[in-house]
């Protein structure tokens, strides 16, 4: 994960786009790259299968989902990794296995 970002700065970096990097543009970015994300399946029926051309349309999309958030976290001293750690440590109490398995919608425990 370091090496990945330290790549996406030299990237940013050598192109001296920090300035365009504030958190509000780079969560901006991430929505505009998921609608591209989501803009993906759209028309497609449910349950069509992923083809090879599909596979590659995802997969630059979710490269930028991820590669802005990646810079977010970065801007705003986020460590990714701990953050998801610590959001399945307390959706495992919100959602107990036991009464959310198998519910789309399970009831929260508050």
């Amino acid at each position: 994960m370091k090496t990945l970002e330290e790549r996406l700065r030299k990237f940013r970096d050598t192109r001296d786009w920090d300035k365009f990097h504030n958190p509000k543009d780079l969560a901006v970015s991430i929505s505009v790259e998921a609608a591209e994300l989501l803009e993906v399946f759209q028309w497609r029926s449910e349950g069509a299968p992923i083809d090879d051309e599909v596979k590659k349309a995802l997969e630059s999309e979710v490269a930028d989902v991820f590669s802005y958030l990646i810079l977010l976290c970065d801007k705003t001293g986020i460590d990714l990794i701990e953050a998801t750690h610590e959001k399945i440590d307390r959706n495992e109490k919100r959602f107990p296995a036991a009464s959310s398995r198998g519910v789309a919608k399970p009831e929260e425990k508050l």
